[in-house]
């Protein structure tokens, strides 16, 4: 067994690990197995059991005394409260199962409770998120109307705008490190899953490629910016699209397992069937969503495939960390021997809790999506407001110098001059910072509502879209106002 390194855990990895643990413990089965699967989960938390598991079968410790000297040697002081109340419990003779559910009845609640910490922390952030992008914007758009009025070095101003720039992505991954830590949709991440999650993340590559693909030639021809910087937007617009609507497939499939779950261990248990004749029986209609994936799930249990890859490819299938998850605390405590009915339970408890949350994620994630859209299409404006009035002011400038100059002649009184811009830089400080923001603002949008990272395109193609239309529709309406 490959000895892994012990680091800090989440409350979600202790979550899942004890829910699963409680689960597998109503079995039943033999201490030395509980360890052992405890072990094998895909979860920091899952070291710890480990190094318990190897001092009791290889050096022959009691796994009461493992247990205290893995506590009292680690450095997280959650796993090190766990373990060394685990030691009592199992050196006063208490039964696995008993001390399991109670563990994990505690953690749930710990873990609601930091979880809406998290988000309250993550409420305050986005808020925070939003002045320090202002402010950013600001810095900008003085400097832009300063160097009307005197001199500045173009390396200053590009100085200015690199602490900008660090000062809004440094915001973004503070939002990255409040936001509470979970996983949801997979997108083929080990090249199975839905047709929509698949296609996603075939088309964010093709849109990335697609959108660098489509700018260069068109910068190069000298196309306008704004119809320059759409045709970049729509590339990656039908991978957001897709995306879109992976997640939210994904999300019904969540709201929907722990309910299965629990309707095919209470039928298993009532009708004192197997899982597979439960399947087979039970009617699956008011689980829409998911309901093609357990047809498939049928038909592999209905050929004698070994259940546990038919439930590893239903749960891949259905393309959700979620059920993944629930699947698996279901076939393997199941497998066990444990009761259908409590493991179902069990199962449900975890994937209602879980959906509880995120749904309070979703109002505060979809606010921030909203007010930094509108916010970045104001701030892409005002810049481009700024250097629209600044063009029309130096060609204004230049001509009556020019006429003031051939009327005065050789006078000897010098003539008061204003600051004459470097238009080229400005511009390019000016489509930079609307294109850097309309980055880190996808990104920080990405982190806030916690969906997988190919989600981003959906969000960078709407604020590119915007910044394009900005650049298209602003220069003639400054013009106009002008003019007047």
């Amino acid at each position: 067994m490959k000895k892994t390194r012990l680091v800090e855990v989440t409350g979600y990895d202790l979550f899942y690990q004890l829910i699963y643990m409680s689960a597998t413990a109503a079995a039943q089965i033999e201490r030395r197995r509980i360890f052992q699967l405890a072990s094998e989960l895909p979860r920091k938390t899952a070291a710890y059991f480990q190094r318990i598991h190897l001092l009791s079968q290889r050096l022959g410790y009691d796994y009461s005394e493992s247990c205290k000297i893995v506590g009292q040697n680690t450095k997280s002081e959650v796993m090190k409260s766990l373990l060394l109340r685990m030691a009592d419990s199992l050196a006063a003779g208490q039964p696995e199962s008993v001390f399991l559910a109670e563990e994990a009845e505690l953690q749930t609640r710990a873990y609601e409770k930091e979880y809406e910490r998290d988000l309250e922390s993550l409420k305050k952030w986005t808020d925070g998120y939003a002045a320090m992008v202002i402010s950013s914007a600001l810095i900008i758009i003085v400097n832009l109307i300063s160097v009307l009025i005197y001199p500045i070095d173009s390396s200053s101003v590009g100085g200015l705008v690199m602490v900008s720039l660090i000062t809004s992505g440094g915001g973004a991954w503070i939002l990255s490190r409040s936001a509470p830590t979970e996983q949801r949709a997979l997108f083929a991440e080990e090249g199975v899953g839905p047709r929509l999650q698949k296609l996603a993340r075939k088309l964010a590559f093709l849109g990335l490629a697609g959108a660098i693909g489509l700018c260069v030639p068109m910068g190069l021809l000298g196309v306008p910016l704004g119809p320059t910087v759409i045709a970049a937007g729509v590339a990656l617009l039908p991978a957001g699209i897709t995306s879109f609507l992976a997640g939210r497939e994904a999300a019904n499939k969540d709201r929907e397992i722990g309910s299965f779950l629990r309707a095919l261990g209470g039928f298993a248990t009532t009708t004192g069937t197997t899982i597979g004749e439960s399947l087979d029986r039970l009617d699956i209609s008011s689980f829409p969503t998911i309901q093609p994936d357990l047809e498939r799930l049928k038909a592999r249990l209905r050929a004698s495939i070994e259940p546990g890859l038919c439930w590893q490819r239903f749960a891949q299938e259905c393309g959700s960390r979620l059920i993944t998850e629930t699947t698996t605390i279901f076939h393997d405590a199941v497998g066990l021997g444990g009761a259908a009915d409590t493991v179902g339970l069990f199962a449900a408890q975890y994937a209602a809790l879980t959906n509880t949350l995120r749904a309070k994620r979703v109002v505060v994630s979809s606010t921030f999506t909203s007010l930094t859209i509108v916010m970045h299409g104001v701030l892409a404006t005002l810049m481009i407001v700024i250097l629209e009035v600044i063009r029309s002011f130096s060609i204004v400038i230049e001509t009556s110098m020019a006429a003031a100059t051939e009327a005065v002649g050789s006078a000897s009184m010098p003539l008061p001059t204003f600051g004459t811009p470097e238009l080229g830089f400005l511009q390019t400080v000016t489509v930079g910072m609307v294109i850097a923001l309309a980055l880190i603002n996808a990104v920080a949008i990405s982190v806030t509502d916690g969906e997988h990272m190919v989600k981003t395109s959906l969000y960078l193609s709407v604020l590119l879209i915007v910044s394009g239309i900005s650049f298209i529709l602003v220069p003639p309406a400054v013009a106009n106002l002008l003019t007047l």
